[in-house]
Order: C-alpha cells, then sequence, then structure tokens
C-alpha cells in the first residue's frame, strides 16, 4: 500500500508504518474531542444565558464539549480604576446551583454533547485568574488567597467526589512571577509548587480575544514561553486553547480548540481526559494529533527507563480538511529544575497518516533525571499564519527519587530595569550588566510587575 507519509527534509529519521487504530485517530479506542474550557455570560461579565452559550456551541459552533467559568470574585475594577459591583453569582449563588449547573446537565446529551460549568477564581490583579470545574457551590475565598482556596477545595470536592481540577488562565495577563497564582501566598516556593501543582492539570496558552464579536480571528494571547517556564519549575500540567468568550461567540470567535483524548464524549470521559492531562492547543478547529511515547499518551507521569534508552514514539495526523497539508514536527525536551526545554529535533511529513495507520518516530532517548518530552506541530502557511499544536509533555521520573525542589533564590541579588518588564537573578548575568546605572533597580523590588529572564545567569 503507497502511503502520504514521506519524509521532507531535516535530520536523519526512520518513520514506519506500525500497529492499528481507528478511524478517529487513536489507537485502544481513543478519540479525540474538540471544544472550549474558559467561557462566560450574564451570569457573571458576559452576554446571554448558559442555555444560550451551550445552544450555541454545540447548534452553530459545533463544538464536542463547552464550559461556562463564570468569575465569582465579588468586586472588581473597570478600566479607569473605579470599584464597581461585580460578577453575579458571587452576589446570589442561585445563579450558579439552580440555573448554571441544571443548564449542563440539560444540554450534556452523551456521545454528542458534555455541558460543562466552572468558576473562574481571583482577579488580574491578585494573582491571575485560574478555572475550577465542577464544584456544586460557589467559591466564598477572598479574592486571590490562593493557600486559602486550596483548604477550601480540600473539603469542598468535585461532584465526584474527587479533587477539583483546576486550570491556569492566560498566564500572559499579568506577569509578575513573585504573585502569580498565588506564589507569594504559601510561604515557600516549594510551598506554593507542591500545593498548586496537587490540584492543577492544564495550562492556558491560548486564550481570547475573550471581547471580539466576530468569528475566525487569530487567538489574542499565546503563551508558549509561560508554558516552558512553568514545566521548568516542576508544574505537570497540559495546554490548552480556549477562548474566554463574552459575547455571542462561544465556539467561534477563534479556530482556537482544546483536543481531549478519550474514549467517549461524555461528561466522566471527558474530566478523566482532563485529569490525566491528555490534552492539546491547538490553532487548527479539527486537526486531530495524537502522540504516545512508550505505549503512554501525552500527559502521562511514567517511570523512566535507564538513562540512554531509545524511546518508542508513535502519532496520527489528521485532518479532514487538509488531507495533503504539510507539517513540521519538532521533539521539545527539558528537565524539571534545569534548563528549560527546547526543541532538539525537528521533522518534516506531508498529508494525513493513513486512516488506519500509525507512524513512529526514532532516535529520541531518555537522558536521565525527570526529563519531559513534549511535540509541537507547525502547519506553515503560504500567506498569513502558520497553525500550530502544543501537545502535554509526558514525563519520564526516576523510580524511588522525587523530584528537584526549585531553590529559594536569593532576592537581594534581583537587577532589573526599569524600562523593561524582565527581571534578572543575577548581576552577573550579561544582560544585567548592560543595564545602565539610571535605569537599574535591584532587591526584590525588581521583580514587581516582571516576568523572569528564562536563561538567566548568560
Amino acid at each position: 500500500m503507497e502511503t502520504k507519509f514521506r519524509l521532507l527534509a531535516v535530520g536523519v529519521v526512520s518513520i514506519v508504518l506500525s500497529g492499528l487504530l481507528n478511524s478517529c485517530s487513536g489507537s485502544n479506542h481513543d478519540r479525540v474531542f474538540f471544544g472550549n474550557l474558559h467561557s462566560h455570560t450574564s451570569y457573571s461579565d458576559g452576554t446571554g444565558t448558559p442555555e444560550d452559550a451551550y445552544r450555541y456551541a454545540r447548534h452553530t459552533a459545533h463544538l464536542d464539549f463547552l464550559a461556562i467559568t463564570e468569575h465569582n470574585h465579588r468586586r472588581a475594577e473597570n478600566g479607569a480604576g473605579e470599584r464597581r459591583d461585580g460578577v453575579l453569582i458571587a452576589t446570589n449563588h442561585a445563579l450558579y446551583t439552580d440555573r448554571l449547573i441544571p443548564a449542563a446537565a440539560q444540554w450534556s446529551e452523551d456521545g454528542s454533547f458534555v455541558a460543562l460549568y466552572g468558576q473562574e477564581f481571583s482577579s488580574i490583579s491578585r494573582g491571575n485568574h485560574i478555572n475550577v470545574y465542577d464544584i456544586g457551590r460557589v467559591i466564598d475565598v477572598a479574592n486571590g488567597e490562593f493557600e486559602a482556596l486550596i483548604e477550601w477545595l480540600g473539603v469542598n470536592l468535585s461532584t465526584t467526589g474527587q479533587p477539583a481540577l483546576i486550570q491556569l488562565n492566560h498566564p500572559t495577563q499579568f506577569g509578575d512571577a513573585s504573585q502569580e497564582y498565588g506564589a507569594d501566598d504559601f510561604g515557600s516556593d516549594a510551598n506554593w509548587l507542591g500545593a498548586m501543582d496537587a490540584q492543577a492539570q492544564l495550562i492556558e496558552i491560548l486564550n481570547g480575544p475573550s471581547t471580539t464579536r466576530g468569528s475566525g480571528v487569530r487567538p489574542a494571547e499565546m503563551a508558549e514561553r509561560e508554558y516552558l517556564r512553568y514545566l521548568q519549575i516542576g508544574f505537570h500540567v497540559g495546554p490548552t486553547g480556549n477562548q474566554d468568550n463574552h459575547y455571542f461567540t462561544w465556539g467561534t470567535a477563534t479556530n482556537a480548540r482544546t483536543g481531549v483524548i478519550a474514549r467517549e464524549l461524555t461528561k466522566s470521559g471527558i474530566y478523566d481526559a482532563l485529569n490525566a492531562r491528555h490534552v492539546y492547543a491547538s490553532e487548527d478547529r479539527n486537526l486531530r494529533v495524537i502522540f504516545r511515547v512508550n505505549d503512554h499518551l501525552c500527559g502521562d507521569r511514567i517511570e523512566a527507563p535507564p538513562p540512554g534508552t531509545e524511546l518508542t514514539i508513535e502519532f496520527t495526523i489528521m485532518d479532514d480538511d487538509e488531507p495533503e497539508a504539510i507539517y513540521d514536527i519538532e521533539v521539545y525536551s527539558g528537565e524539571i529544575g534545569g534548563a528549560i526545554a527546547e526543541s532538539t529535533e525537528t521533522y518534516t511529513v506531508e498529508g494525513n497518516t493513513e486512516a488506519n495507520s500509525e507512524y513512529t518516530i526514532e532516535d529520541i532517548h531518555y537522558n536521565g533525571g525527570f526529563q519531559y518530552i513534549f511535540f509541537k506541530v507547525t502547519q506553515p502557511a503560504e500567506h498569513g499564519h502558520s497553525d500550530r499544536v502544543w501537545t502535554a509533555p509526558i514525563w519520564l521520573e526516576p523510580a524511588g527519587v522525587q523530584p528537584p525542589v526549585p531553590p529559594e533564590e536569593d532576592s537581594s541579588r534581583f537587577v532589573a530595569s526599569r524600562r523593561s518588564r524582565i527581571y534578572h537573578v543575577s548581576p552577573d548575568c550579561s544582560d544585567a550588566k548592560r543595564i545602565k546605572t539610571a535605569n537599574r533597580i535591584t532587591g526584590p523590588d525588581a521583580r514587581i510587575n516582571r516576568s523572569r529572564h528564562e536563561t538567566c545567569p548568560r
């Protein structure tokens, strides 16, 4: 049988046909479902009702799932800094318990559409937003108190009796690493990482534009840099692509989607996959991508083989709209506590993998330590923007060894320019040395409202 999959360029790679999978682009009966995990209605600061949103997402946008995630803090600031009464579910809990949750149950139909619900906790100025899914009551923790939220969630479990799922929302919007997602609430970086990593399974790397009234526009934010940073410091999160809709655009504002790899389109099937981080963020509305490493889906944490062992990497790529498209596949590798992940290999392939076939990439090895690997797939565009996909990592964990804990940094050595949004952890960084004396900020103040220089010191 002649295959449409062929190597075009870049390095030496062996690509072979292996295994069988179903027509939905996965093995072991796994399928890809597409949806949006971040949206609003008039029950907070959006428009329409939950019924409007679910109906639109299902019948107009043709999503497989939609999560309505209303803001839950009581007050907010407008663009002029003025305080106003905000987010109605916080002031009227019945909108959540008696209206949103029943609407989700009404609009869910196994095999056709899954209506999800949750709450967007905190405000951007108090540590950024996170989504908390599938809990039965309105969160009444004070705005921005992340440590108190984790304690509250320990008592208030999801409707399945399990800890509630958390998504780290739009990490580009806050930009202060000293406070983001409650980093200043837990007493130490190690305590913060331990508490938040145990509950957060997702990070939103595609978001918005939240207030667009149009359709098919590009996402407003792409947080690849932040995704790499959170993986480096030890978070085990899978990437999502959402729209943060505030108008009648639930699923049509952009082509961005969260791809979920699951056995079935049911509430339990979707949540099981989300909790396992079997997700990817996509700028293409229907590109089905599944990667497996040593027979595990991306998102899994697995026991590492001996250092130097070659990894078995299988993948499928299917797009019904563009069966002859060209894709660049980059293999990203990093280590928790080590260097930030970088692209180590790139392969170029053409066309869908065969409908009942799976392909493998060779010559990728486990290097040792707490290594993680994920894949970035790009469909180059002749004109305009290329579409990209980011998969969740596979984490390779040595048996009987605890992951490294981020060292507590000496804030007295921090350096920044008052003209920059970046701070350096060491004055010995070559970039820090170039800062003029008149612009130089040192000590803990250098980190306020700034993001860390990722390769510092260099």
